[in-house]
């Protein structure tokens, strides 16, 4: 990408986005939406097609588990949902829609894995090496890659020497016949929660491997009670399409649930308190067994790690040819897994182990004075509200370190945070600013309060969980507020929290000091021919307004005007006070001189 001079003298600033996930296609709308022909902008995305963790995630009963009309860029509603939890096959199937209706996949390069980013100091340019497709350069980096996209393979002894199949959730193979198998599961979070149900039924016998249990929740808010995942009919779709304010009186019940369990996630709070009774209830009344009670019921806090609604998992999982297994596992053999000096015998092994997400880069990120950043989150990723990194200037991210993945409703604020880069870049444009920092400080005190803020969340209780650090404990995940607080301290902009830099005096933007109105109305431009293209392009006095600070305000009474005059303290005389005891304009008028 090279840059260019645009004509009428504005910058020609370009942009490189990494992932063609949810976030990088939200990117490339608000670019393509807020930017007419100021940005020029290009993804690279690394699989042959777009959708991110919806494209690679296909193992059986993948889906969101966030109802589907909320799981939704908010711009563009979706009324054909099949179901009230959506598929991972019918989620990217909406993402392609939104790309086609927004004529956004002409900006992405698939099978283009980015091998390094490397900031140059000097030029304050990115430089981008992407496998196959050669190297760019751009003014803004935004890495929009996500932490679900690299699976995490359980670290087992001897795992390589198992000589069946192998599989992971996060990238499954969807040539293995589990029909007749027997097959191990290890792990018990999320996919395991959604694949047990799927392949119980076709499986000779599965046994899961749980080290940490999970808070099973009944599904929140379905429309029908005791449905699992509501099926909408053709009638209820139509309804969604033809009626609008049906469509968001509906999503915004369903994002309120979401939003409004925040108070829950304090340790010592009634609501934390209540939730934990009302899913301890109910997932007693679907395991009868006292003893597979203690062991299936987490003893730690609601939200400590994430929560599953799948309570067919708790039924699966009691059904004759299920088994959950609670002893470590010592290692694994050509034929089986050993655990607790017993042998099992599996055909099929499956990781449902979920991602590495330790936030670390699988390239190089390369920011000012050489740091990569591969090296500074080897073991402590620590960002500025998981949107950007000291000391990688021009350097944006979504989904980083402490954010709101689980705070409440995700997508206002991935929304709200592309939102936020827009303005971002329109004041990195509108000041000809060369670059933006993150100031070390400002890093630093974000951090800090942080970790003194989560002692009294859920989030630091006694669970394992993807949210913390295994080492200290230390909240590397989670946002120190709720989704709404994470969306209210984007809005603020917080501009003075960056180091800018400009290529010349700061205040150079401002030019011969015209205003926005006044450019507007075509007034800054010196020829006459410029002013006549111009008004050819629309500009013109009469469509501008010159008094815009100026507005409707309920006027002064009468009888607090001229209070001062009628005390004695004015030589107008008595005589010329109207009848209600007040002046006249002429008087009024002779005091404004």
């Amino acid at each position: 990408m090279t840059g260019t001079i645009i004509p009428d003298g504005k910058r020609h600033l370009r942009c490189l986005i990494i992932g063609a996930g949810v976030s990088g296609i939200l990117m490339a709308y608000r670019l393509s939406k807020d930017f007419s022909d100021e940005i020029e902008f290009q993804i690279f995305e690394k699989n042959s097609d777009l959708g991110g963790t919806w494209l690679e995630n296909r193992y059986p009963g993948c889906a969101c588990d966030v109802p589907s009309h909320i799981y939704q860029f908010s711009f563009a509603p979706n009324p054909y949902w099949s179901s009230y939890y959506a598929k991972s096959e019918e989620i990217q199937d909406y993402l392609n829609g939104v790309c086609t209706h927004f004529n956004l996949t002409k900006y992405i390069s698939f099978n283009a894995p980015v091998t390094s980013a490397i900031w140059d100091n000097e030029r304050s340019i990115w430089q981008l090496a992407v496998e196959g497709k050669g190297n760019f350069e751009a003014e803004i980096l935004v890495n929009a890659g996500g932490i679900l996209n690299n699976p995490q393979i359980p670290d087992v002894k001897n795992l390589s020497d198992f000589a069946g199949a192998f599989l992971h959730t996060a990238a499954w193979d969807t040539t293995v016949d589990l029909k007749g198998k027997n097959i191990a599961i290890i792990g018990a979070g999320a996919s395991a929660v959604q694949l047990l149900p799927q392949i119980q039924p076709l499986a000779k016998q599965v046994d899961v491997y749980i080290r940490t249990p999970s808070w099973i929740s009944p599904p929140a808010g379905v429309p029908k009670s005791g449905e699992k995942n509501h099926t909408y009919t053709m009638k209820e779709k139509e309804r969604f399409r033809d009626d609008p304010s049906y469509s968001l009186s509906t999503r915004k019940e369903m994002e309120a649930v979401f939003n409004s369990m925040y108070k829950a996630f304090f340790k010592t709070t009634k609501e934390q308190g209540d939730i934990r009774e009302k899913f301890a209830i109910r997932m007693k009344e679907l395991i009868p067994d006292p003893e597979l009670q203690q062991r299936l019921i987490p003893t730690f806090e609601v939200g400590c790690r994430r929560i599953n609604p799948g309570e067919e998992y708790l039924v699966s999982l009691q059904t004759d040819n299920v088994e959950p297994v609670f002893d470590p596992i010592s290692e694994v053999v050509a034929d089986g897994i050993v655990s607790s000096g017993k042998k099992r015998e599996y055909d099929v092994i499956i990781a449902a182990t979920g991602f590495n997400t330790s936030f670390r880069p699988r390239y190089p990120i390369v920011g000012s004075n050489g740091v990569n950043l591969q090296d500074l989150w080897c073991t402590n990723p620590t960002s500025y509200f998981g949107i950007g990194v000291s000391g990688f200037p021009n350097y944006l991210t979504f989904l980083g370190p402490n954010t709101p993945i689980s705070n409440g409703s995700l997508m206002g604020p991935i929304e709200a945070t592309a939102g936020y880069f827009s303005r971002l870049l329109h004041r990195f444009i509108l000041q000809k600013a060369k670059s933006f920092d993150i100031r070390p400080e400002v890093q630093q005190d974000f951090d800090e309060h942080t970790q003194g803020f989560m002692k009294d969340m859920v989030w630091t209780g006694t669970c394992r969980s993807w949210f913390k650090r295994s080492t200290d404990g230390k909240v590397t995940a989670l946002w120190p507020g709720s989704s709404l607080h994470y969306i209210d301290t984007l809005a603020e902009n917080r501009w003075e929290d960056y180091s800018w830099k400009y290529s010349g005096n700061r205040f150079a933007y401002w030019d011969q000091g015209f205003s926005k109105t006044e450019k507007m109305a075509g007034l800054e431009t010196t020829s006459a021919e410029e002013q006549k293209q111009s008004v050819r392009e629309g500009a013109s006095k009469e469509k501008v307004d010159f008094s815009f600070y100026l507005h409707s305000a309920p006027p002064l009474p009468a009888e607090v005007i001229g209070r001062k005059l009628r005390n004695g303290k004015s030589a107008v005389s008595d005589e010329k006070e109207d009848a209600r005891g007040g002046l006249s304009l002429a008087d009024v008028a002779a005091f404004s001189v």
